[in-house]
């Protein structure tokens, strides 16, 4: 097995910030990179995160993130197509039959830590009433021929992701 690499360009990179105060709660999460006006869905293989500030008690202006929601999004992707989040902006708690959902979980976060989630992973930033604005950068990165392959990305989660599925005995 090769082992793959993984690409970025300045397309894909974001500096997200959470400037307090702000006692917003997220009601559900969503997908990065899908806007109505799009042909497809613009996914990618993995988001990381770098912490530029301490996050580390909650409500911070933390991510949210809801665990295993990236096998959610897969399962209705098999059932409805990836095109159906097109419609949605990037919120599949919006589809005509929505997946269900975790509770969230605060990530709480040093300052230089690194964040790596699944594309599919839901998401969404929290409440900061720390009186400090939240600062981190994100990269969208992806496999080469992630091009090719996206579609599958959506439907087959762990695609891009030989070593998680040996690990699962699921097949390529």
């Amino acid at each position: 097995m090769t082992p793959r690499t993984l690409n970025h360009d300045q397309h894909h990179i974001q500096v997200a910030l959470n400037i307090p105060p702000s006692a917003d709660r997220p009601g559900a999460p969503h997908i990065d990179g899908h806007r109505p006006e799009q042909a497809r869905p613009d996914s990618f293989t993995m988001l990381a995160g770098v912490y530029l500030v301490d996050e580390s008690a909650p409500d911070s202006g933390n991510l949210w993130v809801w665990p295993g929601s990236h096998l959610a999004h897969e399962r209705v992707f098999r059932e409805q197509g990836p095109a159906a989040l097109l419609a949605t902006s990037g919120h599949a708690c919006f589809l005509a039959a929505p997946p269900r959902y975790s509770e969230p979980v605060q990530v709480l976060a040093s300052r230089g830590d690194l964040l790596l989630a699944h594309f599919l992973l839901g998401h969404n930033i929290g409440p900061n009433t720390s009186g400090r604005t939240r600062r981190i950068v994100y990269y969208r990165l992806s496999c080469p021929g992630h091009a090719s392959r996206w579609a599958d990305t959506f439907t087959a989660a762990f695609t891009e992701y030989e070593p998680v599925r040996r690990a699962l005995g699921t097949p390529g």
